[in-house]
């Protein structure tokens, strides 16, 4: 799936990530108080070859949103540009099986203000385009 391949990308790298210790797929969980997260966040129609049938999509075209928090702002830009420098960019990559043709920024991250606990946040979401995966979920 799409975002557990993303969060073993992200924790493969050396930006001080590690899936389920303080990088989470779609979930914020109360501690620690640095970590990032990334979530689906819709994305645009599949890529039908030409004459293809119904239900015979070639690509996937998702978005996600990756999202950081710290107790400080510089911390939690700083760990989103780590981020953004890993994924931004990415072309005919492999991860998990699965083929990632390109994933691009769709914006520069940006802050989010302060969460219920006072830490600070950032976001940017980017475009995925990625070969079909047959489950129901990307």
């Amino acid at each position: 799936m799409i975002l557990d391949d993303l969060c073993d990308k992200l924790s493969s790298g050396s930006i001080g990530l590690t899936s389920g210790t303080n990088l989470f797929a779609d979930e914020w969980p109360d501690a620690p108080d640095t970590a990032a997260v990334v979530a689906e966040a819709g994305g645009y129609a599949p890529v039908h070859a030409m004459s293809a049938s119904p239900g015979q999509a070639v690509a996937e075209r998702p978005r996600v949103q990756v999202l950081t928090r710290a107790p400080k702002y510089r911390s939690a830009r700083q760990l989103m540009h780590n981020i953004v420098q890993t994924l931004d960019g990415l072309n005919n990559t492999t991860i998990n099986g699965t083929r990632y043709l390109q994933i691009v920024a769709v914006s520069s991250p940006t802050t989010m203000g302060v969460d219920a606990s006072g830490l600070k946040r950032c976001v940017c979401n980017l475009d995925v385009i990625k070969a079909l995966h047959t489950s129901t979920s990307t």
